[in-house]
C-alpha cells in the first residue's frame, strides 16, 4: 500500500457506530469506545433512560479484531436479532440490539464483511481552520500589475473602514459569513499539546453534585446540568496555556434554548477569564470577566452557522498575544483585540438564565499551541465537592409560649380564639456556592429592564444596629440614607421616605425627605413598627404592641394617630399593606379563622384570603388585584402570591433556603426579595410569575439581626422591609 508523506498507516479502526431506532433516545448515535458501557446509570457510555434497562446492562468491546456484545447479569437479558445472548457475541453489519424496550443497530466503519477490522490510512490531526483550496488555473502574467492594485486598494479601503468604525473604542469585532477567514500561523506551526475525548473517567475533569449543579462523566462526554435559573457552572481541564486554538463539540442534550454555553479561556480565578458563549437560540457573545466586572467584547449576535436548539456545535477559540478569534462549525464568527489576560487554564460551562433545568454534553476537545511554547499543570484543580455550611445568621430571641396543639411557639393572643403567628424563626444558612458555580454572568440577550430604586436595611454587626441604603437595581451603585434606622418605606412619587428610627435619642417612626432635612416623628413608642405610606402619601398604617401583645393595626390622623377598631375591639395584627385609599390587608385573624385578611379601614367587611397563621409581610400589586407575601408552612420561607379576593394562590419561591420581604415593582411586572438562597443575604428579583430568578447584588451584610439598644423590640428580619419606589 502506497501514501502519502502527509499521512500515516495506523491499526486502530475509525470505530463502528451505534444508532438507537427505537425507544426513549431514538435518533441518538454514538461512536464505540474500546469499551463502551450501555445501562441507567449516567457513568455509562450509552445511557438509557429505559425502566426496563438494567443500571449496567450491557458492554460492547473490542475483542482481538471483533467487536463482541456482552450481557452483564442484566434483569431482562440482551438480545441480538431476536435470540437472547448467554456469552460474547461478534457482532456484524446492521445487527440489531434490543436492551428492554430499546432498539440499537450496529454500524460498521472500514470494517471488513466478516468483523475484522481493515488496515485503514488515517490522516493526520485536520486544520483547526481549513483553509481555501487553491485555484488551478493559471493567472496571465500581464494581469499581475492589475491584481497588485486591486490588493493595494482593497487594503487601503479596509484599514480606512476599521479606523472610522473603532475610532475611540480601543478594541474591533466583526463578523464573517460562512467561510473562516485565513489563519496568519500555518497549521504546521502548531503542535496538539492536549485532548480529551472524555472516554477515561479519570482524565482529570472533576465529577460533581450539589444543590443546583451536576457534573459528571458519561456516554463518553462531559456532562454540565444547571437545575436552577440564572446560574452558571463550570469544568476545567487545570492545564495554564497562553496561546492555542481550542476546540470541542458543545451539544445541548436539553433544557431552554435562552442559554449559553461555550469555552471559558485564560482563567485565572472567579474573577478574571475570558467566555465564549453560543445559546440555542443561535447566538453568540464573547466577554470578559477581569476584577471582578464583566465587559462585552462581542455582543450577543445571531449567526446563520449555529445550529439551534437541541444540537451540536463544533466551537473553536484561537487566542494568540492580544489577538481573540471565535469559530463554530468552520466559521469566524469575530475578533478582538484585548490585553487583560495573558495565559490561565480552560474548560467549559454551561449557563441558565431565565429558565431552569439546562443540560449540556462536550466531546472531542483538542488544543493546540505554537510550536515550541508548552502547556503547564494547574497545582490546584477545581474542588470537587460542597464546601461545609456557613455559621448561622444570629439567633432572634422571641418571647414566646407554646401552644397546647403544637410545637411551635405562638404568642397567644389577648382575645380569645385569636393566635397571631410568632415574628421571628430561625433557619439555618445555606452553604454558599461552589468554586465551580456562580451567579456573576455576562446579561442574558433581552434582559428585562430595571427601573427605579430599591430601598433595604442591612444590620452593622459591629454597631449591632441597622442602617438603610438605596440601590439602582439597573446598576446596583448604592448609598447609605439613614443611619440607625430600618423598615423603609417610600412615598408615590419616590421623593419621601418613612421608617423606624433605633437612635437611642430619637426612637420612633419618623418621615423626611429621602435626600434629608427636616423630620416628623409621628410616633414615639419604640415598639412601634412598620410604617407604611396610603396610596396619596398623606396617611400612614403601622403595628404597635405598645398596649401590650399582640400587636395591633394603626393608623395617622393629620399629626396624631389612632388604633383601628372593629366591633369597638383593636384589631388585633402585624404587617398592614395598603390595597386603595379605604383598604388594607395583614397578617392577623377574624374569630378562629387566621391569615391575611383584607379589611376596610372602619374594620367592616373582613374577609380572610389565606388560610395559614403563619402568612406575613403582605405587599400588594399597584393595580391592587394581587397580593405577595411570605410564609413556611412547607418548613422554610417562600414567597407566594395571591389574588386580592384570595383566589389563584400559587408559590412563587420553591428554593430550600429563605426567601422573604417581597415587595411589588412600581410597574407591577417584578417582585423584589431577599433570599440567603447562596449563603448570603442578597436583594433577588422575578417576574411576577415567580419566573426568571435572579440575584441583584449582595446586601453586603445581614438582613437579620437583634438591635442591642433594645433586644425586646428587635424581632429580626421578619419584621423587616424593602422598598421599590419610582
Amino acid at each position: 500500500m502506497i501514501h502519502d508523506q502527509n499521512s500515516t498507516v495506523a491499526g486502530v479502526p475509525a470505530t463502528p457506530l451505534l444508532e438507537v431506532v427505537r425507544g426513549n433516545e431514538q435518533g441518538r448515535i454514538v461512536r464505540l469506545k474500546l469499551r463502551t458501557r450501555i445501562g441507567r446509570e449516567r457513568d455509562n457510555e450509552l445511557v438509557l433512560t429505559d425502566p426496563r434497562v438494567s443500571r449496567y446492562h450491557a458492554v460492547i468491546e473490542l475483542d482481538n479484531t471483533r467487536w463482541v456484545i456482552r450481557d452483564q447479569n442484566s434483569a431482562n437479558g440482551t438480545f441480538v436479532n431476536g435470540r437472547r445472548i448467554s456469552a460474547g457475541k461478534v457482532l456484524h453489519p446492521d445487527d440489531r440490539i434490543q436492551i428492554g424496550d430499546t432498539e440499537i443497530v450496529f454500524h460498521p466503519s472500514r470494517v471488513g464483511a466478516d468483523g475484522q477490522v481493515e488496515m485503514v490510512t488515517v490522516l493526520r490531526p485536520p486544520e483547526a481552520i481549513p483553509t481555501r483550496a487553491q485555484p488551478s488555473t493559471r493567472v496571465p502574467a500581464w494581469n499581475w500589475a492589475l491584481i497588485a492594485l486591486g490588493g493595494v486598494l482593497s487594503v487601503a479601503m479596509l484599514l480606512l473602514v476599521i479606523l472610522i468604525v473603532t475610532r475611540g473604542r480601543g478594541e474591533i469585532w466583526l463578523v464573517s459569513g460562512s467561510t473562516p477567514a485565513a489563519v496568519e500561523l500555518a497549521s504546521s506551526d502548531f503542535v496538539l499539546a492536549y485532548q480529551d475525548d472524555f472516554s477515561d473517567h479519570d482524565s482529570g475533569w472533576d465529577d460533581a453534585f450539589d444543590r443546583y449543579t451536576v457534573k459528571q462523566y458519561g456516554n463518553n462526554k462531559y456532562y454540565i446540568e444547571v437545575m436552577t435559573s440564572n446560574l452558571v457552572a463550570w469544568g476545567l481541564a487545570n492545564r495554564d496555556v497562553a496561546n492555542f486554538r481550542l476546540e470541542v463539540e458543545a451539544t445541548q442534550e436539553s433544557g431552554p434554548n435562552n442559554n449559553g454555553y461555550g469555552i471559558l479561556f485564560r482563567f485565572q480565578d472567579r474573577e478574571n477569564y475570558y467566555r465564549f458563549d453560543v445559546s440555542g437560540e443561535g447566538y453568540f457573545l464573547l466577554s470578559k470577566l477581569y476584577r471582578g466586572e464583566w465587559t462585552t467584547l462581542i455582543p450577543w449576535t445571531p449567526s446563520p452557522v449555529l445550529n439551534v436548539g437541541q444540537a451540536t456545535n463544533r466551537l473553536m477559540v484561537e487566542a494568540l498575544g492580544t489577538r481573540i478569534r471565535v469559530f463554530a462549525n468552520g466559521a469566524e464568527l469575530g475578533q478582538v483585540t484585548d490585553d487583560s489576560l495573558s495565559h490561565g487554564n480552560f474548560g467549559v460551562f454551561a449557563n441558565t438564565f431565565s429558565e431552569p433545568n439546562l443540560v449540556v454534553s462536550f466531546d472531542n476537545l483538542r488544543l493546540w499551541i505554537p510550536r515550541g511554547e508548552s502547556i503547564a499543570m494547574v497545582p490546584t484543580p477545581t474542588p470537587t465537592s460542597t464546601p461545609a455550611p456557613a455559621t448561622p445568621t444570629n439567633t432572634v430571641s422571641v418571647p414566646a409560649t407554646l401552644s397546647p396543639t403544637s410545637d411551635t411557639p405562638t404568642l397567644e393572643a389577648a382575645t380569645p380564639g385569636v393566635t397571631i403567628a410568632p415574628s421571628a424563626m430561625e433557619s439555618p444558612t445555606p452553604p454558599p456556592l461552589p468554586e465551580y458555580v456562580s451567579r456573576n454572568m455576562p446579561q442574558a440577550r433581552n434582559p428585562s429592564p430595571l427601573q427605579g430604586h430599591l430601598f433595604f436595611p442591612v444590620f452593622d454587626a459591629e454597631m449591632q444596629t441597622y442602617h438603610i441604603y438605596a440601590a439602582d437595581p439597573a446598576d446596583h451603585q448604592r448609598e447609605r440614607i439613614a443611619e440607625y434606622a430600618s423598615q423603609p418605606d417610600v412615598n408615590f412619587d419616590g421623593q419621601r421616605i418613612v421608617f423606624r428610627s433605633w437612635k437611642h435619642d430619637n426612637r420612633g417612626l419618623i418621615e423626611r425627605a429621602i435626600s434629608g432635612g427636616p423630620e416628623w416623628r409621628f410616633n414615639v413608642h419604640f415598639e412601634a413598627a412598620r410604617p407604611t405610606f396610603a396610596p396619596d402619601g398623606q396617611m400612614f398604617l403601622f403595628h404597635s404592641r405598645e398596649a401590650g401583645e399582640p400587636a395591633a393595626i394603626y393608623r395617622t390622623v393629620g399629626d396624631r394617630y389612632e388604633v383601628l377598631r372593629r366591633e369597638g375591639a383593636p384589631i388585633q395584627g402585624q404587617s398592614p399593606a395598603w390595597v386603595d385609599g379605604k383598604r388594607f390587608v395583614y397578617q392577623g385573624c377574624v374569630g378562629n379563622a387566621c391569615g391575611l385578611i383584607v379589611s376596610n379601614l372602619d374594620g367592616s367587611s373582613p374577609q380572610q384570603i389565606t388560610q395559614d397563621p403563619g402568612d406575613t409581610n403582605p405587599d400588594v400589586s399597584p393595580d391592587g388585584q394581587q397580593v405577595v407575601f411570605m410564609s413556611r408552612h412547607k418548613g422554610n420561607w417562600d414567597i407566594y402570591r395571591v389574588g386580592i379576593d384570595g383566589t389563584n394562590l400559587m408559590q412563587l419561591t420553591t428554593d430550600e433556603a429563605d426567601d422573604g420581604l417581597p415587595v411589588w415593582s412600581p410597574d407591577g411586572k417584578m417582585v423584589a426579595f431577599v433570599s440567603n438562597r447562596d449563603g448570603v443575604w442578597e436583594l433577588w428579583v422575578m417576574d411576577a410569575d415567580g419566573d426568571d430568578q435572579r440575584p441583584l447584588f449582595a446586601l453586603g451584610g445581614s438582613i437579620d439581626g437583634v438591635v442591642a439598644i433594645d433586644v425586646r423590640n428587635s424581632r429580626g428580619w421578619l419584621e423587616e422591609r424593602i422598598a421599590w419606589g419610582p
